[in-house]
């Protein structure tokens, strides 16, 4: 029997085995239940890979292009998603708040039942039970921050997200749950990922398995993601340099090598040593076409918006490797068939968040300026920067953090950050939105179906 931590980040081997990944509630011919399906090693396997594509399918897609198209970075056909004017009988947005519950029930599925059925090693039971816990706990990271009242403005006792940490049987009223608040959400998330840490490997061995499984330079980094999002800088900075520990991750030369050009080529692209977790859809070998990322910048669709392009300083290689075939498009998602590669956490934003958090704790600090310069020289690759910073370029502490923002917002663009980086600073995502719809509104059947117990975001 071949070892999962061979396969598991090789999308045709994913999508053979989701196919024993459905819980369900009896047993039609040809489906497993727990009971059976968590008894051995290979069928475990099968289900938690089948939660890492109900995990893609969740956080990829729209979901990874709204921090971008309501925050300035690209551009949209729907005003709704702009001004913040989305209405909550509006089906065509439910599945931002349907698909992460999905994954997080898988998840529940493995955290709850493994230690019930599992009839094999303890320490690969841990390991699987760890996995499950990191893709929980980004599941509630990316629907906190888009449904939490307040929750990236440091307002913890607002309404959350509902908090569900058992498996979801199927619709009976009994199970209803109210919204938890922002702090109890981010509470748990972290519990679930200092809880994983132990059990999850430092490397994986080549840069495939190791970006596209948890490990712990993930879950440290998407931990200190978390933080940064809650304004405890204190312990942002300590989980970002746990995930710098042992120089496991380094950037690669230039942008041009860590963003190949797809447009004109097809085939499995590599994922490199500066990707601390991804989903490596380009090994999807489906003839089937919907089975891609779902980001489409590739058809324009969303293209790069004028005036953030010009905020980029001449010489910039992350603004000049847009242009390819003579029009603009972002050379991170290029692929014709939508299956590029898809960065969750890339080493430049675990160290521009340890050059943030400890700009804010310890003021202006050489730690912060040259993880600062190491992230701008690295957009210089041919003529060096323009610039090297120094103490004496910031006048304040406040000074300094402008401008490590203003380097998330060039380096990270199209990735999905714009939208919440503005919020957590108390900046409008774009000049259209007011501060009351910063949260989405609640799909309006959540709330009929439980009866009122879950609540509305005020505004809707």
């Amino acid at each position: 029997m071949k070892k999962y931590m061979h396969h598991i980040s090789l999308f045709t081997w994913l999508l053979t085995m989701s196919a024993c990944s459905k819980q369900l509630d009896l047993k039609p011919e040809g489906t497993m239940v727990e009971s059976e399906l968590l008894k051995n090693e290979q069928t475990t396997n099968g289900y938690l890979a089948g939660t890492y594509l109900t995990m893609m399918d969740a956080v990829a897609g729209n979901n990874y292009q709204l921090g971008d198209i309501s925050a300035g970075v690209a551009a949209t056909f729907d005003q709704n998603v702009v001004k913040g004017t989305i209405d909550p009988r509006d089906n065509q947005y439910s599945s931002l708040w349907e698909k992460p519950y999905q994954a997080i029930n898988q998840c529940n599925v493995i955290i709850g039942q493994l230690p019930k059925y599992a009839q094999f090693d303890k320490g690969k039971q841990a390991a699987f039970i760890a996995e499950a816990r990191f893709i929980r706990a980004y599941c509630y990271l990316s629907l906190l921050r888009l449904y939490g009242d307040g929750a990236l403005q440091n307002k913890p006792g607002n309404m959350g997200v509902p908090l569900r940490l058992d498996p979801f049987d199927g619709y009976d009223g009994s199970q209803n749950i109210p919204r938890s608040t922002n702090g109890e959400v981010y509470a748990q998330i972290l519990k679930d990922l200092d809880t994983a840490i132990p059990d999850l490997p430092v490397s994986r061995g080549d840069a495939l398995n190791q970006a596209s499984r948890a490990t712990k330079g993930a879950a440290n980094a998407l931990a200190a993601r978390v933080c940064l999002y809650e304004q405890a800088y204190d312990k942002a900075a300590t989980y970002a340099q746990a995930a710098l520990t042992g120089n496991v991750y380094q950037l690669q030369p230039s942008f041009w090598a860590l963003w190949p050009d797809h447009y004109t080529s097809e085939g499995s692209y590599s994922l490199s040593t500066e990707i601390l977790f991804a989903f490596p859809e380009s090994f999807n070998k489906s003839s089937r076409s919907n089975d891609n990322n779902g980001i489409y910048y590739a058809y324009g669709f969303s293209n790069p918006i004028p005036e953030f392009l010009n905020s980029y300083t001449s010489g910039d290689e992350r603004l000049d490797s847009l242009m390819l075939s003579d029009h603009p498009i972002m050379r991170k998602f290029t692929d014709q068939n939508i299956r590029d590669n898809v960065p969750m956490i890339r080493l430049p934003e675990v160290m521009l968040t340890l050059a943030e958090a400890l700009a804010q704790t310890k003021g202006i600090n050489n730690t912060s300026i040259d993880l600062l310069n190491q992230v701008f020289a690295r957009a210089y690759s041919k003529k060096g920067p323009p610039k090297v910073y120094t103490a004496a370029d910031f006048a304040t502490p406040a000074a300094l953090v402008s401008r490590i923002l203003q380097e998330r917002k060039w380096e990270l663009a199209f990735e999905g950050f714009a939208r919440y980086d503005a919020i957590r600073t108390n900046t409008a995502p774009n000049p259209q939105m007011p501060a009351n719809r910063y949260a989405w509104p609640i799909p309006q059947h959540e709330i009929d179906i439980t009866n009122g117990l879950i609540k509305q975001n005020a505004g809707y």
